[in-house]
């Protein structure tokens, strides 16, 4: 219900919305955040600003007073804000904050309090004929009338029906520390003012996705541990930031964000154990660091305290731990890469970089919470992006890792080769020996060196350019040199080439579970029509954009005896090629049909005149070559490999034929016996 009223307060205030694009990339996002979100307002402007100069405080240690007991203290009893963000610090005590302000006639308002994880919020109000108006919320509190939550809390504030002053009483209590950045703002100002935070929000969600999946894969790749930890620290670290320092975590539902409220701590310990376990192997602390282990040991013994404390409910003293334990692990971490650095670990100079660049976030964080910088909304906005940078600069530490393994390897297949040249006669046994041992050095080698050139000139190019093109946008943006209609184009430009990057991952993620040997067929019987429907509906949107015309030819039943999965994964490749390559107001025909030999399922589509296509690539083995579809879609050449592949696992038939200005592929499974 509140949702509607917000949406038909917007429209009446003629809001445009726009989507937010998902940027990446880069230190200079806190520049761009810092000048534009620090600067503060007065209460009666009703922009996205925060007002805590504006609001006056009273500390309620017992926690036991009343409305009325509050509305009985004088003025003088109040506290004045000194700056925008009222920081109260790790405080159990309950506090009254008087908001006063002149309403507007018929202008609907809402009281945002921007921090997700107050765990009791009560707004006392009054409507327009003077009635007592009670709103309840929190993050251990279920969703309430006229609240609207999501990774803050939003009042839907009663409208006034003439200009006149208003005052609310807002009582927050929590066991934690307590920022509250308190706005008050109409709706056109909520979806104008949200649009930056989300739009930087979005890029380090989709770093954290992107650096957890190719690390997983690397891991898959070449079963090296350190990957394993590194990912594990990305999935714990990025879980605690999204889901309790940035609120994310009412997309699970009121109980499971009341629970995740409750014990938040437990993921900050395991993330404490899993980088400690990735500083570990990955500087080789026992051959590089030694007299640092004792300390990691302790250090992960109190990561473990605090994961039993959280659990057991204490989250003030949780609260307490999790302070030190941070600044204490960026020290700690930080040092021993650079006694490993000095004893000849070359790869910790990322490393190093990384910690360090964590250790001045968390001071920077720690200082605002101690009150010694003011708090605003450059500080809250730190520790997930400093995070992410972190998790970024690890990610570098771990290439240039894998880049001097290979250069050893390299020199070390070398000085085997030099030494088998220079062996003479009497050596013809060791050099047989030898010569056994170096060509299965370079078979591991080669097969080593295949996988990761190919791996990293597919994920270099199509993840790179992308990214540099966000780069680019928002480096224009920074210099004033776009007008705001250019940036929502390029953003929605953009938009096309990251869903393109999606997909391309589906495939990159199939085609190396195929590689690896992971890749289990299962069979059984199914319609194949409802399959077909199913992902023609996904496509209909991006059918209609492109102005393509269909023609569908559906005969007989069409049961098939295959791997549902793999089957899937076919028809979506033969679609998405086909609205690939058919020209705007192109034509496609999908051909469903029982024949003598099985079931038969072509895809026709026109192609360009000028379209230059190597049939003989095409009906080969090998993948093929990236080429960008009519409206500049990407690819990587995956999706024919994979389909011929899964067509051959099940028995059936794969064939491409070129007609004039049209292509068909062409698909026969075998059918249910």
């Amino acid at each position: 219900m509140l949702q509607g009223d917000f949406l038909k307060s917007c429209l009446l205030n003629k809001i445009s919305f726009r989507t937010n694009a998902h940027f990446t990339i880069g230190a200079t996002f806190f520049l761009l955040f810092f000048s534009l979100c620090c600067s503060g307002q007065s209460a009666n402007d009703f922009s996205y600003q925060n007002i805590g100069k504006e609001l006056s405080y009273v500390e309620d240690k017992s926690a036991t007073m009343s409305l009325d007991d509050v509305k009985k203290l004088s003025d003088a009893e109040f506290t004045r804000g000194d700056h925008e963000i009222l920081n109260f610090g790790n405080t159990s005590s309950a506090w009254w904050i008087k908001i006063s302000y002149t309403a507007q006639r018929d202008l609907p308002l809402y009281l945002i309090i921007d921090a997700p994880n107050i765990e009791y919020i009560d707004a006392f109000a009054t409507d327009s004929i003077g009635r007592p108006v009670v709103m309840k919320t929190g993050c251990l509190r279920t969703r309430q009338p006229n609240v609207f939550v999501r990774n803050n809390f939003m009042l839907n504030l009663p409208v006034a029906s003439k200009i006149e002053k208003e005052t609310i009483y807002l009582r927050l209590k929590t066991n934690n520390i307590l920022l509250a950045p308190i706005k008050l703002a109409t709706a056109e100002s909520v979806i104008q003012g949200q649009e930056f935070k989300l739009g930087i929000e979005y890029i380090y969600i989709g770093l954290l996705i992107g650096l957890l999946l190719f690390n997983l894969f690397l891991f898959v790749s070449i079963r090296d541990v350190t990957y394993l930890y590194y990912a594990i620290y990305v999935l714990t670290l990025s879980s605690y930031l999204l889901i309790y320092i940035r609120g994310y975590s009412f997309i699970f539902g009121d109980e499971l964000r009341i629970f995740l409220n409750k014990y938040p701590h437990i993921l900050l310990s395991f993330s404490v154990v899993a980088s400690l376990l990735f500083c570990n192997k990955f500087l080789h602390l026992k051959r590089r660091a030694p007299k640092m282990l004792s300390l990691f040991y302790v250090i992960g013994g109190v990561g473990i305290l605090l994961f039993f404390v959280s659990a057991l409910g204490f989250k003030h003293t949780a609260t307490v731990i999790a302070q030190l334990l941070t600044v204490t692990v960026a020290i700690v971490a930080w040092i021993a890469g650079v006694i490993a650095y000095r004893n000849g670990h070359k790869p910790a100079k990322y490393y190093i970089v990384a910690w360090f660049f964590i250790w001045v976030t968390v001071a920077i964080v720690t200082l605002s919470l101690g009150g010694v910088i003011p708090s605003s909304e450059f500080t809250i906005q730190l520790v997930p992006i400093g995070s992410t940078l972190e998790l970024l600069l690890l990610s570098f530490a771990l290439g240039d890792r894998y880049k001097m393994i290979i250069r050893a390897e390299q020199k070390v297949r070398d000085e085997n080769l030099f030494l088998v040249r220079t062996q003479n006669q009497r050596l013809e046994e060791k050099v047989d020996e030898r010569t056994l041992q170096l060509n299965s050095t370079i078979k591991q080698l080669e097969s080593s060196n295949a996988v990761k050139n190919r791996l990293f000139s597919i994920v270099a190019h199509d993840l790179r350019s992308p990214l540099n093109s966000l780069l680019g946008i928002l480096t224009l943006s920074d210099m004033k040199l776009l007008t705001s209609e250019e940036l929502q184009e390029l953003l929605e430009e953009n938009k096309k080439t990251i869903k393109s990057v999606n997909s391309t991952l589906d495939n990159l993620l199939y085609w190396a579970q195929s590689q690896m040997g992971g890749m289990v067929t299962s069979k059984d019987s199914f319609e194949l029509k409802p399959v077909f429907d199913e992902l023609l509906l996904l496509y209909l949107p991006l059918i209609k954009q492109k102005g393509i015309q269909m023609e569908q030819l559906v005969k007989d039943a069409n049961t098939i005896t295959a791997d549902r999965n793999q089957i899937n994964i076919v028809l979506r490749n033969l679609i998405d090629n086909a609205i690939k390559f058919t020209p705007p107001d192109g034509r496609i025909w999908f051909n469903l049909q029982s024949t003598t030999e099985g079931v038969s399922f072509s895809v026709e589509n026109e192609v360009e005149d000028n379209l230059d296509i190597d049939m003989d690539k095409m009906n080969g083995d090998k993948m093929a070559s990236a080429t960008r579809g009519t409206g500049n879609e990407m690819g990587v050449g995956l999706g024919l490999v994979l389909c011929k592949e899964y067509v051959k696992n099940n028995g059936g038939t794969f064939h491409i034929d070129r007609k004039e200005n049209s292509v068909r592929f062409s698909v026969v499974f075998p059918s249910e016996h």
